[in-house]
């Protein structure tokens, strides 16, 4: 007999949904009984070493990111054989359900969650600390996918800073927790009411629900991949991978299988779909969608044949079942929960997206360090551990939640700090002729008319304090005018800018064509890199030419000074002075981009009577590390100079020569 008592299926029973004279476990899927398969850890070892490798460099697995889809291929395969199990047993019950649930994931992932909060509150700026609160506030409410969704990427070079993104597929899953064990008492209800008896019958009722399910959501997601404007929030929601776990279920409810002479091949084809897909794709492929399936139903395949009696033998299974691969897939969660933020905050100090090797294999060793104690002092000592769901919920969940709120919201985390009250740290000027000709266009001496034009795009723009402290000292005074993304060279494409810079630009490249012989000299300057083409942003292909056509034909009227591009910095100023205050000195290397784009402008105008050539980058030896000046930082991003910045600037080349005569 089976105890009906404070079960799920208790309810059943005394509502009298279940005729008593009916055997329970009639209405349930037959599965094989929920025996440890080392397997299973082999291929959460796959799953989460790619991922690794991945996030590492995403040229050492281009699709590593499968990874995560293999985990949830896994997952749904698990819970649908543990509630079918207990629920064929009449032992299923949501709240010790939800125990298991909070004693095997919780522990570890708030563990995480403030080892994490308490690195970024000493290593984060003060806007970058309240990014991460707000991603962890809802990373605590298991809904980090969406949250990642509504402003961001996935593959976004922003995001593989953010130390809590990984969390998003968290997020999915416990919404699937939440979600499926309803569904499936849906299902239940349903075989009762349709008076289905027969053990078989009702697994093919389950299995279809599954495939109809399946096909729903891959359609539905791909479908809205191809139609959406922006397609990347779809990555992180669980409708686009609702499928994906259904997979899994599907391969639970199929049951075991009979076995044959097919199962080592067959197990060998499902290894290969999972791992082929991880070298063929990219992260600019379409995905998931259809790109998913292939990978998931390898990884179902692989669960469904491995409940058969002769799987053990196959090549699949010895593979999978290594000692080291099984230790890896013992860890995988612990070792999935703390990769990602070793390898965030080491960008974020490093200041790009490729580390060096050394800092890749030291991320590693303490990414592996880290997730083997957090399994064998946390998951270990917690998972087993028999409590209440009260006890539970209260201890395990809302009272760090409740303590992490406070923090959250507390000043020491949402006060804003001091460089970020102060525009001449934070800006290049808020009253300047950027994309504009009605503010203050006029730097220089402000007792002499404006005989100079100054222009070019956003870098121009960054030397206004330059010119005015140039301009001073020399006498004379300019008018700057400058446009975002915009080097007004006769016939510039402005369509190839974003929208929002077409207008200024196209207003700003018409002003200079017909005012240029009205001043007695010209100062150009731009970022070059940008203009050449050489970033990943749009850029006008002819660009090259119809510079040197511009100042051909402006120099036969005026002289023209062109100068040099700032360089362009590897991490941002605010971060290096915030390091340099905790006493920590990092060798980077450093980017040759702007050096290199000077060099081909210079060459560009050599030969150009009328143009002279200013270069300012050996000024900016006088910077620490080019991006601080007395402590305090000279840009406000990686490639603008603020205020400050400019006027240093300014000051050490009045210092040692002259800009015009």
């Amino acid at each position: 007999m089976y105890d009906r008592s404070s079960s799920f299926c208790a309810t059943f029973f005394r509502a009298g949904i279940i005729p008593e004279a009916i055997p329970y476990h009639s209405y349930i899927v037959s599965t094989n009984r929920n025996a440890y398969r080392t397997d299973i850890d082999g291929l959460r070892a796959i799953a989460v070493l790619s991922v690794l490798f991945f996030h590492l460099h995403n040229s050492l697995i281009p699709a590593g990111y499968i990874g995560v889809d293999i985990f949830f291929v896994i997952s749904g395969f698990l819970i649908t054989r543990i509630i079918v199990r207990e629920m064929e047993a009449g032992a299923f019950s949501f709240a010790q359900f939800y125990v298991r649930r909070i004693m095997r994931i919780l522990p570890a992932f708030l563990t995480v969650m403030l080892v994490t909060l308490a690195v970024g509150f000493v290593l984060l700026l003060p806007a970058d600390m309240r990014d991460l609160a707000a991603s962890a506030k809802y990373a605590v409410f298991f809904a980090s996918n969406i949250f990642f969704a509504r402003d961001r990427g996935y593959f976004d070079a922003a995001s593989d800073e953010l130390p809590l993104l990984h969390m998003w597929s968290l997020s999915v899953e416990e919404q699937f927790y939440f979600l499926w064990p309803l569904v499936l008492a849906g299902l239940f209800f349903a075989a009762h009411r349709f008076r289905i008896s027969s053990s078989l019958a009702c697994r093919k009722l389950y299995a279809g629900v599954a495939c109809c399910l399946i096909l729903v959501c891959f359609i539905w997601t791909q479908f809205a991949l191809e139609h959406a404007e922006s397609r990347q929030h779809l990555y992180f929601l669980l409708q686009a991978r609702f499928g994906e776990l259904m997979i899994g279920a599907l391969a639970a409810f199929l049951g075991q299988p009979r076995s044959t002479r097919w199962t080592g091949t067959l197990s060998l084809v499902g290894l290969a779909l999972v791992i082929t897909p991880m070298f063929l794709l990219t992260k600019m492929s379409m995905y998931p969608g259809f790109n998913a399936l292939a990978p998931c139903l390898g990884a179902g395949l692989i669960l469904y044949l491995g409940q058969c009696n002769n799987y053990r033998h196959t090549w699949t299974s010895k593979l999978l079942s290594l000692k080291a691969m099984v230790a890896v897939g013992l860890i995988s969660y612990s070792l999935y929960l703390w990769h990602w933020p070793v390898l965030a905050y080491m960008r974020y100090v490093y200041g790009r997206y490729a580390l060096p090797v050394s800092w890749q294999l030291t991320a590693s060793a303490a990414a592996f360090l880290l997730a083997w104690l957090s399994y064998a002092l946390v998951e270990q000592t917690t998972r087993r551990r028999r409590v209440s769901f009260a006890h539970a919920f209260s201890w395990f969940y809302l009272l760090p939640v409740a303590g992490m709120m406070a923090f959250f919201n507390s000043p020491m985390v949402q006060s804003p700090s001091a460089a970020g009250s102060d525009l001449a740290l934070i800006s290049y000027g808020s009253d300047v002729c950027h994309g504009n000709f009605d503010k203050h266009c006029l730097r220089g001496d402000p007792a002499k008319p404006a005989r100079v034009l100054v222009t070019g795009d956003s870098h121009a723009a960054s030397l206004n304090a330059f010119v005015d402290v140039v301009g001073r000292s020399e006498g004379w005074s300019a008018r700057v005018l400058t446009g975002s993304s915009c080097s007004p060279v006769f016939g510039f494409n402005e369509q190839v800018l974003p929208p929002f810079a077409r207008i200024p630009c196209n207003e700003l490249k018409q002003y200079v064509l017909a005012n240029y012989a009205k001043y007695d000299a010209m100062v150009f300057t731009s970022f070059w890199a940008f203009q050449l083409g050489w970033t990943e942003d749009a850029a006008d292909p002819a660009y090259l030419a119809k510079l040197t056509g511009t100042l051909t034909t402006i120099a036969q009227t005026i002289p023209v000074y062109v100068l040099s591009d700032v360089p362009r910095l590897t991490i941002s100023p605010f971060r290096l002075a915030h390091f340099q205050k905790m006493g920590l000195r990092i060798d980077r290397q450093p980017s040759d981009e702007a050096d290199r784009a000077n060099l081909e402008i210079k060459r560009a105008v050599a030969g150009i009577a009328g143009v002279k050539w200013v270069d300012l980058t050996s000024y900016f030896d006088r910077f620490s590390q080019h991006s601080l000046y007395d402590g305090l930082p000279v840009y406000f991003d990686d490639q603008h100079l603020n205020v400050y910045g400019s006027t240093q600037l300014g000051r050490f080349f009045s210092a040692s020569q002259q800009l015009l005569p």
